[in-house]
């Protein structure tokens, strides 16, 4: 895993996306921060510092193996600051396992960015959230137990380096833009080439929202492109969701094509007691006159079923089970069972 490079001077595609930044933060600045039925003497510009903790205890069985651990999965440790009503700052930073190497734990950047935000407008740049992300997340509520489908299976990251604009356009439907370096906010912009992503988001009815997604990216003549369409119900509780993905030209590899469907839903049972649970399917593409899909190593079916406790305010507490069928017939299922805690401060 590559660290930042701050000392690295700009390419000309990063000084164009810095301009779009400061003309951002200046027309953020220049409209009217007061809002109906307010004064400027009401609001005071104020900040809070935010920690978030993924840890818990597993066991995992496999081919007659068995292996248990402690783990810390991830750690969040940040600041949010509102300069005015409508003009706001963010900071976070990640400690997480880079999955590489002998380090166990590495520190990076995830969140830093400016953000304006109306009645109609969302305008985020920097290090920012992606709008995607975000939506995949909310709809399965529970990365301390597992991520989201949108990241686990690569089809993009968290957050990233670039510009993002979100249009209320009424109260049943909103649009966005955005472009970003499209490396994640573990790697810098190494070759210049960018990716521009689109999404819309509907509330047809109460309680239902559907959305779709496209994005694109282009190197040597390639093009990777994704398409996702994501449909929920949410109520008293209760939650039903599915989401569809598809990625052309993985990595910018022509042919790697994968697609995955996901299900997700949870029921309460008890004022502070909820049931979870979730199925991935993970398949790739035949190559040419190949006999196996491209990445058969990894395709296959995810299963999890939990129950939460919502110990106190920012405490909760899943065990859980996960398992893993690959499409392999000679790879062996995988079952993991969890005690997962997520901690809020």
């Amino acid at each position: 895993m590559k660290n930042f490079n701050y000392s690295r001077p700009l390419s000309s595609g990063n000084l164009r996306l810095n301009r779009s930044l400061v003309i951002m933060m200046l027309s953020a600045i220049l409209f009217p921060a007061a809002l109906p039925g307010q004064t400027k003497d009401d609001f005071k510009p104020s900040g809070k510092a935010e920690v978030r903790i993924f840890t818990g205890f597993n066991t995992t069985f496999s081919d007659g193996e068995m292996h248990s651990k402690f783990d810390v999965t991830r750690a969040y440790l940040g600041y949010s600051y509102n300069f005015t009503r409508t003009l706001s700052g963010r900071i976070v930073y990640d400690v997480a396992d880079p999955s590489v190497g002998n380090l166990k734990f590495t520190g990076m950047l995830k969140f830093a960015y400016l953000g304006y935000k109306s009645e109609k407008w969302t305008v985020t740049g920097g290090m920012i959230p992606l709008p995607e992300y975000a939506h995949a997340e909310k709809t399965w509520g529970y990365r301390y137990i597992y991520k989201p489908s949108h990241d686990i299976y690569g089809f993009g990251t968290a957050a990233d380096l670039g510009l993002s604009v979100v249009h209320r356009i009424a109260p049943w439907i909103s649009a966005d833009v955005t472009l970003m370096n499209g490396e994640g906010y573990k790697l810098t912009e190494a070759d210049s080439t960018f990716k521009a992503a689109a999404g819309i988001t509907l509330l047809p009815v109460r309680n239902v929202s559907l959305r779709g997604y496209v994005d694109n990216m282009s190197k040597d003549g390639i093009n990777q492109q994704t398409a996702e369409v994501f449909a929920s119900w949410e109520g008293r509780g209760y939650l039903l969701s599915a989401a569809f993905h598809y990625r052309k030209n993985h990595k910018l590899v022509e042919g790697h094509d994968y697609r995955v469907l996901t299900l997700n839903g949870r029921v309460p049972v008890l004022e502070r007691v909820t049931i979870l649970g979730r199925y991935d399917y993970f398949a790739s593409v035949k190559v040419g006159s190949a006999e196996d899909p491209w990445n058969l190593a990894k395709d296959g079916q995810f299963f999890l079923a939990g129950i939460e406790f919502a110990i106190s305010p920012g405490v909760n507490l899943s065990p859980n089970f996960q398992g893993w069928k690959p499409a392999d017939n000679d790879m062996p299922f995988i079952s993991t069972i969890s005690l997962s805690l997520d901690l809020k401060i």
